[in-house]
């Protein structure tokens, strides 16, 4: 991916790159290339991250490297980060209306240091037993950081004793950042916000499993049951509309396309790349589309776009041996479907006990948007495909 840059007697200013509709700001995860390095056009210059993927960036033309900002920085879109130009010393860039990294920190001011300081501004008179004071040298605790239980607010040995168990126990805090604060920030908003409620149902996932092998038999391609759920999902909410809506701050959005995500499992946390117009799609189209997506998000390839403009989600937890579960609604949609692992079990057929190949599915909606008897009708419409899958094989309904 080549950054946007503007070019002034041979100087190119390369700004951060608004990759998104929403994108505001992003991280600059590091430089390939070294201060006063020469880049050739093409190459990668440096790595970023937004609050959905990691992108390899490209230089955009061929010269000496000058950077503008550091990598560790979390610098505002069209901001100028880099200088590529022909000539060794640096230049000025050349989009002067955009500010300058110089210039971020401006309104700070150094405040002037005392002529003198006592021991008393460095080391703050506690109030604790001599007892406490001799345990807390010994055991190279500071008495500041210590909670007091005795009188007054005295620390007194036990609580020493205390804070030296706390000190011994191994623990590890870490920040939460890039998309761990996205996804923390979006379901939390999404549980708070909407009043989930989660229906669940156990269907006959037998046909389901045969068609799966025999499509493998007559085209050598393994699908995935994903693009079964997916089609599955597209026809009905081709036929059940209302659940393919968001909640705007108008009122009620019912989308006309069907854009369905996944969620993928990666190394950076939870993402949900976005396969579109998936009742315009038949199952092999579906199930190539979901695996290079897939494969984009476990590589920290996936673009903005793959990754926004859903309608509606599914997540998979079968392969982790789950039969049942509650997912949360991924905002501003109205519903997430959730689907636990198709396994054997005891299951009533035509009026007889048997061992069948059963899936449970879960389905929360927004019960502003939805009542329960339309959710609970998407839902059996959902599983009557999944049971009669040869009804998905001639897909493309939606054109």
């Amino acid at each position: 991916m080549v950054p946007e840059a503007q070019k002034a007697d041979n100087v190119y200013t390369v700004v951060m790159p608004k990759l998104g509709l929403i994108m505001t700001e992003a991280l600059l995860v590091e430089w390939r290339k070294k201060e006063g390095e020469w880049v050739d056009k093409g190459e990668v210059l440096f790595a970023m991250e937004s609050d959905k993927s990691t992108l390899e960036i490209e230089a955009p033309a061929s010269g000496y490297v000058h950077i503008l900002v550091a990598a560790g920085e979390v610098v505002p879109v069209q901001t100028p980060i880099c200088l590529i130009s022909d000539q060794l010393q640096s230049p000025k860039p050349v989009v002067e209306q955009l500010p300058r990294v110089q210039e971020v920190h401006s309104d700070v001011k150094m405040l002037k240091q005392p002529d003198t300081i006592s021991v008393s501004d460095i080391v703050p008179r506690v109030a604790a037993s001599p007892k406490a004071r001799t345990l807390a040298r010994r055991l190279n605790l500071d008495l500041t950081k210590i909670s007091a239980s005795g009188p007054k607010g005295m620390i007194v040995s036990n609580d020493v004793a205390n804070a030296s168990k706390q000190k011994d126990a191994p623990s590890e805090t870490l920040p939460l950042s890039g998309l761990r604060a996205v996804i923390a920030e979006r379901l939390s908003a999404s549980w708070r916000e909407r009043p989930q409620v989660t229906l669940v149902t156990e269907i006959d996932a037998t046909d389901l499993v045969s068609a799966r092998s025999q499509i493998q038999l007559e085209t050598g391609k393994k699908l995935s049951y994903n693009a079964f759920f997916m089609a599955a999902v597209a026809r009905a909410l081709y036929e059940h509309p209302y659940v393919n809506a968001h909640l705007e701050k108008d009122g009620l959005c019912r989308m006309e396309a069907i854009h369905i995500g996944i969620a993928v499992d990666t190394p950076r946390g939870l993402m949900v790349p976005v396969v579109r117009d998936v009742d315009h799609k038949g199952l092999l189209e579906i199930d190539d589309e979901l695996k290079r997506l897939a494969a984009n998000a476990l590589e920290g390839r996936s673009t903005p776009d793959e990754l926004s403009g859903g309608t509606f989600t599914i997540t998979n937890l079968g392969q982790f041996g789950i039969d049942a579960f509650t997912p949360i609604i991924n905002p501003p949609e109205a519903a997430i479907l959730g689907v636990g692992r198709i396994s054997p079990r005891p299951f009533v057929f035509n009026g007889q006990l048997a061992v069948r190949e059963t899936v449970t599915l879960s389905l929360s909606f927004d019960h502003r948007l939805l009542d329960g008897a339309p959710a609970a009708r998407f839902l059996q419409r959902v599983s009557q495909l999944l049971e009669r899958p040869v009804l998905l094989y001639s897909h493309k309904f939606g054109v």
